[in-house]
């Protein structure tokens, strides 16, 4: 602060409820060649679009975020067990897939009883989050120029002072990801265990918060 002007951070919080359930399905398999591998990267997809269809959802909720096929380096010891380096045996395959469903522990039910019975090896979280973050993130925006503005009145006060013009307005807009994770499957044998009780969760509200900093003049 100086003579002439008011800087102040303001912060913005607000509650929000989740709206959407979010199946993510992790497959991390070791194949002798690269072909293999590939293969079962299309054949995950395919079962999975399937699984969708048949529970009357489009298949394109089917999001892959990440995909890797590597050489798969596993330790190497010498008879007395000292570790001397690595050899690799075959390719090592990571994918994720995401998917977004309505809040339905039936339907949700039902895609991780598909997923244990189809997709080897996959390991499956589920939690919640919210469809559409961008109302959240302006309303979390006007909360914090307010409460700028209610700080820098009160501390204008304090000086004797008024606020003048707003000189500055600085905001670095951030990508909000709201996701909490309730729980997590993590072989096929639970998924297909799973019932519809078994995942009646009830998430709480995410609490959010943003920051904008303000400067006025003083008068």
């Amino acid at each position: 602060m100086n003579e002439s002007s008011v800087k102040v951070t303001g912060t913005g919080r607000i509650h929000v409820v989740p709206d959407v359930t979010r199946l993510e399905i992790e497959i991390n398999r070791v194949f002798q060649t690269y072909e293999q591998a590939y293969d079962c990267v299309k054949e995950n997809s395919t079962f999975i679009v399937k699984i969708l269809e048949y529970n009357k959802q489009p298949g394109q909720l089917a999001k892959t975020t990440y995909l890797d096929i590597s050489d798969n380096m596993v330790s190497k010891y010498d008879k007395g067990g000292h570790h001397i380096g690595y050899k690799k045996e075959g390719y090592i395959l990571k994918q994720r897939i995401k998917i977004d469903v309505d809040m339905d522990n039936v339907l949700v039910n039902k895609i991780v009883k598909g997923v244990g019975k189809f997709i080897v090896d996959a390991q499956i979280n589920i939690g919640y989050t919210q469809r559409d973050p961008r109302p959240t993130q302006l309303k979390m925006l006007e909360r914090a120029v307010m409460d700028a503005r209610d700080k820098a009145t009160i501390m204008a006060k304090a000086l004797g002072r008024e606020l003048g013009e707003v000189k500055s307005i600085e905001y670095g807009e951030v990508d909000i990801n709201v996701f909490s994770e309730a729980r997590k499957i993590y072989n096929c044998d639970e998924a297909n265990a799973s019932t519809p009780d078994s995942l009646e969760i009830t998430p709480d509200d995410f609490v959010m918060s943003d920051n904008v900093h303000v400067e006025w003049g003083l008068k």
